[in-house]
């Protein structure tokens, strides 16, 4: 057998046209479906088209793959080459995002070795999941959250300001202090507000004598709501 292997007799039979546009055309209906689960259990402020292009189209590229491999050991061996080769420097941080690019890539696994009932049976069950999560008490919801810098003299006005600021958040947290040249000090404030304010009524009622510079900028995290 591995006489035969050296000698290149063994060549991979390459599907038919017709089953090589189904597998892709079913590779990229199941990336799409995925891809707008993704979407729709997206919990954050700035949605990112390249996820999700990203999700349809390593979909359609993997069953690619798969179906040009085949059984040929050898062209198998070329690709891990060529992808080898490629250097992919992207920091993916949340690692939900890396199991919906992995089950993306799975489909094309999948609808390349033509098991299209384990394509299309996953494909339903992990959505499925996604969204019965994203519903449940271990889902991910995101909050405003706030910066606020001043500059402050006195020690008394900034327990003053604090304690009004207090009154206003549901959590606040003293994050970075800075001395200026004119011996007053640069206050770095995190802070989530209660239900019901606004950012801007509490911007008018934080003004108050002693306070310089009063800036106020919004933010978006995520947090796990255990």
């Amino acid at each position: 057998m591995f006489d035969q292997f050296l000698e290149g007799n063994q060549y991979y039979d390459y599907p038919s046209f017709e089953v090589a546009l189904y597998s892709l055309l079913l590779a990229l209906v199941l990336s799409s479906i995925m891809a707008f689960t993704y979407k729709f259990t997206y919990e954050g402020d700035h949605f990112s088209k390249n996820m999700f292009q990203a999700m349809i189209l390593s979909s359609l590229v993997t069953s690619m793959i798969m179906m040009a491999v085949g059984n040929n050991l050898a062209v198998g061996f070329g690709i891990i080459g060529a992808v080898a080769i490629i250097r992919f420097r992207t920091n993916v941080q949340n690692p939900r995002n890396v199991i919906f690019i992995f089950a993306a890539l799975s489909i094309g696994i999948a609808t390349g070795v033509y098991g299209y009932a384990v394509a299309v049976a996953g494909t339903f069950i992990f959505c499925l999941t996604a969204i019965i999560l994203n519903y449940s008490s271990y889902r991910v919801k995101a909050l405003d959250s706030y910066s606020l810098e001043c500059g402050i003299f006195e020690e008394a006005t900034l327990e003053t300001f604090q304690s009004k600021l207090n009154e206003l958040c549901t959590e606040l947290e003293l994050q970075d202090i800075r001395q200026r040249i004119d011996r007053s000090n640069r206050y770095t404030f995190l802070f989530t507000l209660k239900e019901g304010l606004d950012i801007e009524s509490v911007y008018e009622h934080m003004k108050m004598d002693g306070v310089e510079e009063l800036k106020i900028n919004r933010k978006r995290q995520l947090l796990e709501q255990l």
